[in-house]
Protein backbone atom coordinates (compact mmCIF):
# COMPACT_ATOMS: atom_id res chain seq x y z
CA UNK A 1 0.00 0.00 0.00
CA UNK A 2 1.06 3.17 -1.44
CA UNK A 3 1.92 5.49 2.39
CA UNK A 4 1.65 8.90 2.27
CA UNK A 5 4.28 11.80 3.58
CA UNK A 6 5.08 12.16 7.19
CA UNK A 7 4.58 15.94 7.04
CA UNK A 8 1.62 17.55 8.07
CA UNK A 9 0.60 20.07 5.39
CA UNK A 10 -0.20 23.53 6.19
CA UNK A 11 -3.75 24.10 8.08
CA UNK A 12 -5.35 26.26 5.45
CA UNK A 13 -9.21 27.79 5.63
CA UNK A 14 -9.35 28.65 1.99
CA UNK A 15 -12.08 25.62 1.46
CA UNK A 16 -13.46 26.43 5.09
CA UNK A 17 -13.88 29.89 3.47
CA UNK A 18 -15.61 28.60 -0.07
CA UNK A 19 -18.14 27.00 1.68
CA UNK A 20 -19.14 29.98 3.89
CA UNK A 21 -21.45 32.60 2.74
CA UNK A 22 -22.80 35.60 5.08
CA UNK A 23 -24.81 33.75 7.16
CA UNK A 24 -22.59 30.52 7.85
CA UNK A 25 -21.12 27.22 6.61
CA UNK A 26 -23.42 25.42 4.13
CA UNK A 27 -24.15 21.75 4.45
CA UNK A 28 -23.31 20.07 1.81
CA UNK A 29 -21.11 20.45 -1.83
CA UNK A 30 -21.23 19.36 -5.14
CA UNK A 31 -17.48 18.80 -5.43
CA UNK A 32 -16.23 21.92 -4.27
CA UNK A 33 -19.23 24.01 -4.73
CA UNK A 34 -21.57 24.52 -2.33
CA UNK A 35 -25.19 23.48 -2.69
CA UNK A 36 -27.03 26.15 -1.88
CA UNK A 37 -29.98 24.20 -1.70
CA UNK A 38 -29.31 21.81 1.10
CA UNK A 39 -28.96 24.35 3.43
CA UNK A 40 -26.53 24.96 6.48
CA UNK A 41 -26.93 23.22 9.89
CA UNK A 42 -26.07 24.16 13.60
CA UNK A 43 -23.73 21.33 13.60
CA UNK A 44 -21.69 22.30 10.55
CA UNK A 45 -21.33 25.62 12.32
CA UNK A 46 -20.98 24.60 16.12
CA UNK A 47 -17.65 22.18 14.75
CA UNK A 48 -16.52 25.25 12.17
CA UNK A 49 -16.47 27.62 15.40
CA UNK A 50 -14.34 25.19 17.34
CA UNK A 51 -11.96 25.01 14.14
CA UNK A 52 -12.31 28.95 14.55
CA UNK A 53 -11.44 29.19 17.44
CA UNK A 54 -8.05 26.66 17.01
CA UNK A 55 -7.18 28.36 14.65
CA UNK A 56 -7.04 31.61 15.60
CA UNK A 57 -5.31 30.62 19.15
CA UNK A 58 -2.82 29.28 16.98
CA UNK A 59 -2.15 32.24 14.84
CA UNK A 60 -4.11 35.06 15.21
CA UNK A 61 -5.36 35.30 11.95
CA UNK A 62 -7.57 38.18 10.81
CA UNK A 63 -9.69 35.84 8.51
CA UNK A 64 -10.25 33.04 11.33
CA UNK A 65 -11.68 35.81 13.62
CA UNK A 66 -13.50 36.83 11.12
CA UNK A 67 -15.34 33.56 10.58
CA UNK A 68 -15.36 32.64 14.34
CA UNK A 69 -17.60 36.41 14.92
CA UNK A 70 -19.68 34.82 11.61
CA UNK A 71 -19.94 31.16 13.04
CA UNK A 72 -20.87 32.44 16.49
CA UNK A 73 -23.45 34.55 15.23
CA UNK A 74 -25.09 31.33 13.34
CA UNK A 75 -24.96 29.32 16.65
CA UNK A 76 -25.83 32.37 18.70
CA UNK A 77 -29.38 32.71 16.61
CA UNK A 78 -29.97 29.00 16.25
CA UNK A 79 -30.04 29.27 20.48
CA UNK A 80 -33.55 29.59 22.08
CA UNK A 81 -31.97 31.65 25.03
CA UNK A 82 -34.56 31.64 27.15
CA UNK A 83 -34.30 29.87 30.13
CA UNK A 84 -36.20 25.87 30.72
CA UNK A 85 -39.99 27.01 32.07
CA UNK A 86 -42.10 24.53 33.21
CA UNK A 87 -45.78 24.85 31.60
CA UNK A 88 -48.70 22.49 32.83
CA UNK A 89 -46.59 19.38 33.16
CA UNK A 90 -43.93 19.62 30.42
CA UNK A 91 -40.83 21.89 29.76
CA UNK A 92 -40.74 24.62 27.08
CA UNK A 93 -37.73 24.69 24.90
CA UNK A 94 -35.54 27.09 26.82
CA UNK A 95 -31.74 26.12 26.05
CA UNK A 96 -32.35 24.32 22.89
CA UNK A 97 -31.35 24.61 19.76
CA UNK A 98 -32.88 24.76 15.83
CA UNK A 99 -30.28 22.87 13.95
CA UNK A 100 -31.70 22.80 9.81
CA UNK A 101 -31.36 26.01 8.19
CA UNK A 102 -33.09 26.47 4.50
CA UNK A 103 -30.94 28.80 2.06
CA UNK A 104 -33.87 31.94 2.72
CA UNK A 105 -32.57 31.63 6.82
CA UNK A 106 -36.04 30.21 7.64
CA UNK A 107 -35.39 27.34 10.30
CA UNK A 108 -37.56 23.83 9.52
CA UNK A 109 -40.09 23.16 11.25
CA UNK A 110 -39.88 19.63 11.88
CA UNK A 111 -36.45 18.25 12.52
CA UNK A 112 -35.49 14.73 13.27
CA UNK A 113 -33.04 13.91 16.35
CA UNK A 114 -29.82 15.60 16.36
CA UNK A 115 -26.65 16.16 18.69
CA UNK A 116 -27.24 19.71 17.73
CA UNK A 117 -27.07 21.18 21.17
CA UNK A 118 -24.38 19.10 22.53
CA UNK A 119 -22.16 20.39 20.02
CA UNK A 120 -23.05 24.00 20.39
CA UNK A 121 -21.72 23.27 24.11
CA UNK A 122 -18.98 21.88 22.99
CA UNK A 123 -17.85 24.95 21.02
CA UNK A 124 -19.36 27.56 23.66
CA UNK A 125 -16.36 25.50 25.80
CA UNK A 126 -14.13 25.88 23.35
CA UNK A 127 -14.73 29.65 22.84
CA UNK A 128 -14.43 30.22 26.89
CA UNK A 129 -11.05 28.38 26.69
CA UNK A 130 -9.46 30.17 24.21
CA UNK A 131 -11.05 33.72 23.67
CA UNK A 132 -9.84 35.80 21.42
CA UNK A 133 -11.07 38.31 23.43
CA UNK A 134 -12.91 38.86 26.87
CA UNK A 135 -15.51 40.57 25.13
CA UNK A 136 -16.44 37.35 24.08
CA UNK A 137 -16.64 35.37 27.38
CA UNK A 138 -20.25 36.69 29.18
CA UNK A 139 -21.81 36.22 25.97
CA UNK A 140 -20.91 32.35 25.71
CA UNK A 141 -21.29 32.10 29.36
CA UNK A 142 -24.79 33.05 29.83
CA UNK A 143 -25.56 30.48 27.01
CA UNK A 144 -23.99 27.23 29.14
CA UNK A 145 -25.94 28.96 31.80
CA UNK A 146 -29.04 28.39 29.95
CA UNK A 147 -28.53 25.04 28.63
CA UNK A 148 -26.41 23.13 30.87
CA UNK A 149 -29.42 22.07 32.58
CA UNK A 150 -30.64 19.79 29.45
CA UNK A 151 -27.85 18.18 29.03
CA UNK A 152 -28.74 15.39 30.88
CA UNK A 153 -32.04 15.09 28.79
CA UNK A 154 -29.84 14.53 25.94
CA UNK A 155 -28.84 11.17 24.03
CA UNK A 156 -25.49 9.75 24.30
CA UNK A 157 -23.30 11.69 21.83
CA UNK A 158 -24.59 14.73 23.26
CA UNK A 159 -24.11 14.17 26.19
CA UNK A 160 -20.60 13.53 25.53
CA UNK A 161 -19.86 16.53 23.22
CA UNK A 162 -21.69 18.25 26.23
CA UNK A 163 -18.83 16.94 28.52
CA UNK A 164 -16.20 18.86 26.25
CA UNK A 165 -18.01 21.99 26.58
CA UNK A 166 -18.68 21.91 30.34
CA UNK A 167 -14.97 20.87 30.70
CA UNK A 168 -13.78 24.34 28.95
CA UNK A 169 -16.15 25.91 31.04
CA UNK A 170 -14.32 24.63 34.15
CA UNK A 171 -10.89 25.54 32.85
CA UNK A 172 -12.26 28.99 32.80
CA UNK A 173 -14.40 29.25 35.92
CA UNK A 174 -12.96 26.33 37.99
CA UNK A 175 -15.44 27.52 40.80
CA UNK A 176 -18.54 26.67 39.06
CA UNK A 177 -19.48 23.94 41.00
CA UNK A 178 -23.08 23.60 39.46
CA UNK A 179 -21.38 22.88 36.00
CA UNK A 180 -19.34 20.51 37.92
CA UNK A 181 -22.02 18.73 38.74
CA UNK A 182 -23.69 19.07 35.31
CA UNK A 183 -21.20 17.31 34.31
CA UNK A 184 -20.23 14.54 36.81
CA UNK A 185 -24.25 13.62 35.99
CA UNK A 186 -23.50 13.64 32.40
CA UNK A 187 -20.74 11.26 32.31
CA UNK A 188 -22.28 8.79 34.98
CA UNK A 189 -24.88 8.36 32.54
CA UNK A 190 -22.95 7.35 30.11
CA UNK A 191 -21.15 4.93 32.13
CA UNK A 192 -24.35 3.31 34.02
CA UNK A 193 -24.43 0.88 31.32
CA UNK A 194 -21.25 -0.35 30.99
CA UNK A 195 -21.42 -1.56 34.82
CA UNK A 196 -21.87 -5.13 34.23
CA UNK A 197 -20.23 -5.61 30.30
CA UNK A 198 -16.78 -4.58 32.06
CA UNK A 199 -16.55 -7.32 33.92
CA UNK A 200 -14.14 -10.29 32.35
CA UNK A 201 -15.22 -12.55 30.29
CA UNK A 202 -16.94 -9.98 28.11
CA UNK A 203 -15.91 -9.24 25.25
CA UNK A 204 -17.97 -6.14 23.92
CA UNK A 205 -16.92 -3.38 26.60
CA UNK A 206 -18.98 -0.85 25.21
CA UNK A 207 -22.00 1.75 25.79
CA UNK A 208 -24.35 0.04 22.82
CA UNK A 209 -24.55 -3.22 21.25
CA UNK A 210 -23.30 -1.37 18.00
CA UNK A 211 -20.54 0.77 16.96
CA UNK A 212 -22.00 3.52 14.77
CA UNK A 213 -20.89 7.36 14.19
CA UNK A 214 -18.19 9.13 15.60
CA UNK A 215 -17.81 6.32 18.29
CA UNK A 216 -14.34 7.91 19.81
CA UNK A 217 -15.85 10.70 21.00
CA UNK A 218 -17.67 8.71 24.13
CA UNK A 219 -14.18 7.62 25.67
CA UNK A 220 -12.74 11.23 24.65
CA UNK A 221 -15.29 12.45 26.82
CA UNK A 222 -14.84 9.98 29.83
CA UNK A 223 -10.68 10.85 29.48
CA UNK A 224 -11.14 14.55 29.51
CA UNK A 225 -13.79 13.87 32.69
CA UNK A 226 -11.24 12.12 34.28
CA UNK A 227 -8.95 14.93 33.81
CA UNK A 228 -10.79 17.91 34.53
CA UNK A 229 -12.91 15.88 37.63
CA UNK A 230 -9.92 13.79 38.55
CA UNK A 231 -11.69 10.94 39.01
CA UNK A 232 -10.32 7.58 38.41
CA UNK A 233 -13.06 5.79 37.65
CA UNK A 234 -13.82 7.78 34.60
CA UNK A 235 -10.28 7.05 33.47
CA UNK A 236 -10.80 3.10 33.95
CA UNK A 237 -13.67 3.19 32.12
CA UNK A 238 -11.54 5.27 29.20
CA UNK A 239 -8.77 3.01 28.74
CA UNK A 240 -11.31 -0.44 28.59
CA UNK A 241 -13.75 1.54 25.94
CA UNK A 242 -10.61 3.25 24.28
CA UNK A 243 -8.81 -0.43 24.01
CA UNK A 244 -11.28 -2.04 22.95
CA UNK A 245 -12.33 0.64 19.98
CA UNK A 246 -8.79 0.65 18.88
CA UNK A 247 -8.39 -3.32 18.76
CA UNK A 248 -11.35 -3.03 16.15
CA UNK A 249 -10.46 0.27 13.78
CA UNK A 250 -6.54 -0.33 13.83
CA UNK A 251 -4.82 -3.17 11.68
CA UNK A 252 -1.34 -2.61 13.49
CA UNK A 253 -0.66 -1.03 9.60
CA UNK A 254 -3.36 1.72 9.58
CA UNK A 255 -6.78 2.82 10.67
CA UNK A 256 -9.82 1.35 9.25
CA UNK A 257 -13.03 2.80 11.06
CA UNK A 258 -16.71 1.14 10.84
CA UNK A 259 -18.27 2.04 7.51
CA UNK A 260 -21.26 3.59 7.35
CA UNK A 261 -22.72 0.81 5.53
CA UNK A 262 -24.31 -1.37 8.09
CA UNK A 263 -21.85 -0.13 10.92
CA UNK A 264 -20.65 -2.77 13.16
CA UNK A 265 -23.35 -4.69 15.05
CA UNK A 266 -22.45 -6.80 18.29
CA UNK A 267 -21.89 -10.27 17.01
CA UNK A 268 -22.03 -9.59 13.59
CA UNK A 269 -19.52 -8.55 10.57
CA UNK A 270 -18.02 -4.65 10.56
CA UNK A 271 -18.85 -2.94 7.38
CA UNK A 272 -16.04 -1.73 5.65
CA UNK A 273 -17.37 1.05 3.92
CA UNK A 274 -18.29 3.91 3.38
CA UNK A 275 -15.74 5.61 6.15
CA UNK A 276 -16.39 9.08 7.52
CA UNK A 277 -13.71 11.90 8.36
CA UNK A 278 -15.77 12.23 11.23
CA UNK A 279 -14.18 8.92 12.15
CA UNK A 280 -10.71 9.99 12.26
CA UNK A 281 -11.70 13.25 14.17
CA UNK A 282 -13.03 11.84 16.79
CA UNK A 283 -10.79 9.10 17.04
CA UNK A 284 -7.78 11.74 17.12
CA UNK A 285 -9.80 13.99 19.65
CA UNK A 286 -10.03 10.62 21.80
CA UNK A 287 -6.02 10.03 21.52
CA UNK A 288 -5.34 13.47 22.15
CA UNK A 289 -7.15 13.22 25.24
CA UNK A 290 -5.82 9.89 26.17
CA UNK A 291 -2.27 11.02 26.20
CA UNK A 292 -3.31 14.75 28.41
CA UNK A 293 -4.75 11.73 30.94
CA UNK A 294 -2.01 9.05 30.86
CA UNK A 295 1.05 11.01 29.73
CA UNK A 296 0.94 7.94 27.73
CA UNK A 297 3.70 8.42 24.33
CA UNK A 298 1.67 5.66 22.40
CA UNK A 299 -1.24 7.50 22.17
CA UNK A 300 0.57 10.37 20.14
CA UNK A 301 2.12 7.80 17.59
CA UNK A 302 -1.47 6.59 17.27
CA UNK A 303 -2.97 9.89 16.84
CA UNK A 304 -0.23 10.59 13.58
CA UNK A 305 -1.85 7.28 12.32
CA UNK A 306 -5.02 8.14 12.48
CA UNK A 307 -4.16 11.15 10.63
CA UNK A 308 -2.61 9.57 8.05
CA UNK A 309 -5.90 8.40 7.40
CA UNK A 310 -6.64 11.42 5.27
CA UNK A 311 -3.23 11.01 3.36
CA UNK A 312 -3.57 7.66 2.09
CA UNK A 313 -2.91 5.56 5.07
CA UNK A 314 -6.44 3.55 4.74
CA UNK A 315 -7.80 0.88 2.89
CA UNK A 316 -7.26 1.67 -0.04
CA UNK A 317 -4.16 3.77 0.08
CA UNK A 318 -6.10 6.94 -1.30
CA UNK A 319 -5.64 10.13 0.11
CA UNK A 320 -9.00 12.04 0.86
CA UNK A 321 -7.09 15.17 2.07
CA UNK A 322 -7.07 17.20 -1.81
CA UNK A 323 -3.91 19.80 -1.28
CA UNK A 324 -5.00 21.52 -4.36
CA UNK A 325 -8.67 22.75 -2.80
CA UNK A 326 -7.51 22.53 0.29
CA UNK A 327 -10.85 20.45 1.05
CA UNK A 328 -11.73 17.29 1.87
CA UNK A 329 -13.64 13.85 0.56
CA UNK A 330 -16.71 13.26 1.70
CA UNK A 331 -16.07 9.82 2.91
CA UNK A 332 -13.75 6.33 1.82
CA UNK A 333 -15.85 4.02 -0.34
CA UNK A 334 -15.34 0.98 -1.92
CA UNK A 335 -14.64 2.42 -5.31
CA UNK A 336 -12.92 5.09 -4.04
CA UNK A 337 -13.32 8.48 -2.28
CA UNK A 338 -16.04 10.74 -2.83
CA UNK A 339 -15.45 14.00 -5.14
CA UNK A 340 -17.94 16.20 -2.98
CA UNK A 341 -16.06 18.24 -0.15
CA UNK A 342 -18.73 19.10 2.21
CA UNK A 343 -19.14 21.15 5.35
CA UNK A 344 -18.39 17.75 7.59
CA UNK A 345 -15.72 16.51 5.99
CA UNK A 346 -13.64 19.57 5.46
CA UNK A 347 -13.85 20.53 9.46
CA UNK A 348 -13.22 17.21 10.57
CA UNK A 349 -9.68 17.09 8.36
CA UNK A 350 -9.15 21.05 9.96
CA UNK A 351 -10.49 20.18 13.71
CA UNK A 352 -8.27 16.52 13.36
CA UNK A 353 -5.08 19.05 12.23
CA UNK A 354 -5.55 21.60 14.11
CA UNK A 355 -5.55 19.03 17.21
CA UNK A 356 -2.33 17.20 16.74
CA UNK A 357 0.16 20.29 15.47
CA UNK A 358 1.60 20.65 19.28
CA UNK A 359 0.94 16.81 19.93
CA UNK A 360 3.02 15.81 17.04
CA UNK A 361 5.70 18.23 18.38
CA UNK A 362 5.96 16.58 21.87
CA UNK A 363 7.14 13.05 19.76
CA UNK A 364 11.25 12.63 19.75
CA UNK A 365 12.39 12.93 16.34
CA UNK A 366 15.16 9.92 15.48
Amino acid sequence: MTKSSIELPEPSLEHLQRLTDDTGLFQHAKFTIPLRQEGYTTDDNARALIVATKYYALYHDTQALRLLDRYLAFVLHSHNDDPPRPTRGRVEAGGTVRNFMNFDRTWQPAEPVHDALGRVLWAFGSLLAQPPSQIYVPIVRERIDISAPLVEKQHLRGKAYSILGLSGYLNRFPDADDIRAYMRQAVDAIIRPLSSVLRPPENWPWFEDILTYDNAMLPCALFTAATTLGDKRYLEVAQKTCDFLLANTYTGDHFSFVGCNGWFRRGGPKAQFDQQPIEAAGTILMLKAAYEATKDRKFLSLQKKAFNWFLGENDLGIPLYDSATKGCGDGLGAGGVSANQGAESTVSFLLSQLSIIKDQQRIPRR
